[in-house]
């Protein structure tokens, strides 16, 4: 117990000074000692955590399809983002809306752009033929390089079309987006009074429908002095709709005349062409050469020809016919002037609509004798050959579309009987009896 007695002389000396203080200090020793008992004896307080809240603003969600994400290219977004991202490519757009009497190359001439780049445009345009006569009310947009080079063109044709040129190193490529829209039907009725264009105007028809029904059953009736006050009529019409809005495009579907005791009917087939309910056909049918007499071919439908002037692999998308300046030219089949008009490639030219399914078109001619929104029988003249245009000589350059895609005219399938093809004979059944019943009609 050795180690105890340095602790226990340590204790006595340390009582010896206590008692040695005066009682002032003893008492205020006494009190110190309290407090840190106290302290020493108080519960931990446990450390509390400090939430801070900060506002993050975050890009707008990107969707995710199938395993990659969906990206916006900078120049769709650079207009909510133009002060965070400035435009450093020195490209220029200019957008403008077409006035009267703009034409291209008064628009190229304005911008400083040079003819050579107006003349690849035109030669990219005669697929198209939409860029020699611009409409008022059209909007158009340029992308301007540095160096003042046209890149691209978009031209806003209507609410359905947009024809967009790029360049792609010394050519335009051109493509023209349709909106398919939605076709809805209307039913327009009446009884007539007066003239039958004054009561379907009244019901509701357009002059151009009004114009469609009439060619339609023209052979059957004379609207002029075979209708009388009394006779009822039924119009079924198609039109055409974009985000909503009507597109002015319509198409006559079916057509019922009560003529005291007659009745005469009218179907649109697939074909493009009307028959009546029995399947027979009320317009001729289509010719499959838009020339007469002997001829000779002399450049067919290619995808891969070389052209004779650029030098250039392009489709031709026509079948050329080897006929002097002068030569008639026909109407393949019932139809409405498109257009009609010049065109620095093309030359004279003529469009013609023979359905919502067919489109014709007729270049280099020398004369045009039609006007555009002119409805045409088959077999009508509508030209004269010629070398306008780009052209090596004279020919026609011929051109069939179906749904607004070039076909080769000479292989094609025409409707080139008077009747409804055994083969589509049920097809044709069905949509007459549903444009009956959409008429209201139960009983023929």
């Amino acid at each position: 117990m050795l180690f105890l007695l340095p602790l226990k002389a340590f204790f006595k000396a340390s009582v010896a000074v206590v008692n040695n203080l005066p009682r002032k200090h003893f008492f205020a020793l006494i009190l110190l000692f309290v407090f840190l008992l106290v302290v020493s004896l108080l519960p931990m307080q446990p450390k509390t955590k400090k939430t801070i809240y900060r506002s993050l603003e975050l890009p707008k969600r990107v969707v995710v399809q199938d395993e990659h994400a969906a990206a916006e290219p900078l120049a769709a977004i650079k207009d909510e983002y133009a002060k965070v991202f400035p435009d450093f490519s020195g490209n220029k757009e200019v957008e403008f809306e077409v006035s009267e009497g703009d034409s291209l190359s008064n628009i190229f001439e304005r911008e400083s752009l040079s003819a050579a780049a107006l003349q690849l445009l035109l030669e990219a345009d005669k697929e198209h033929l939409r860029l020699a006569n611009l409409i008022p009310g059209q909007r158009i947009k340029l992308l301007i390089g540095p160096d003042n080079n046209l890149l691209s063109l978009k031209v806003f044709l209507d609410l359905a079309n947009t024809l967009t040129f790029t360049l792609k190193e010394d050519q335009y490529d051109a493509f023209l987006e349709t909106k398919a829209g939605k076709w809805r039907t209307s039913l327009y009725q009446g009884r007539i009074i007066g003239s039958f264009y004054r009561t379907a105007k009244a019901s509701g028809l357009t002059a151009g429908q009004i114009q469609q029904v009439s060619v339609a059953l023209q052979d059957k009736i004379n609207f002029n002095r075979q209708l009388y006050a009394g006779d009822t009529f039924r119009v079924l019409v198609s039109k055409q709709y974009i985000d909503g809005q009507y597109s002015s495009e319509s198409e006559v579907l079916a057509i019922l005349i009560k003529n005291r005791n007659k009745i005469y009917t009218a179907f649109l087939h697939e074909d493009g062409r009307y028959y009546d309910e029995n399947r027979q056909g009320l317009s001729k049918a289509y010719r499959r050469f838009p020339v007469n007499g002997n001829f000779r071919i002399s450049s067919s439908f290619n995808r891969k020809r070389l052209h004779p002037i650029t030098k250039r692999v392009k489709p031709h998308n026509g079948t050329d016919f080897a006929v002097s300046t002068g030569t008639k030219v026909y109407a393949i089949g019932d139809g409405v002037v498109l257009r009609a008009g010049y065109h620095p490639a093309a030359g004279n030219y003529i469009v013609m609509q023979h359905s919502r399914k067919y489109t014709t078109r007729y270049l280099h001619l020398s004369k045009i004798l039609v006007r555009k929104g002119q409805r045409l029988e088959r077999g009508t003249v509508i030209g004269k050959s010629g070398n306008t245009g780009r052209s090596t000589g004279a020919h026609l350059h011929y051109e069939f579309q179906i749904n607004n895609r070039p076909v080769d005219a000479m292989k094609v399938e025409l409707p080139l009987s008077t009747a409804v093809s055994k083969k589509d004979e049920s097809i044709f059944d069905k949509k007459r009896d549903l444009y009956l019943q959409e008429m209201g009609i139960n009983d023929i």
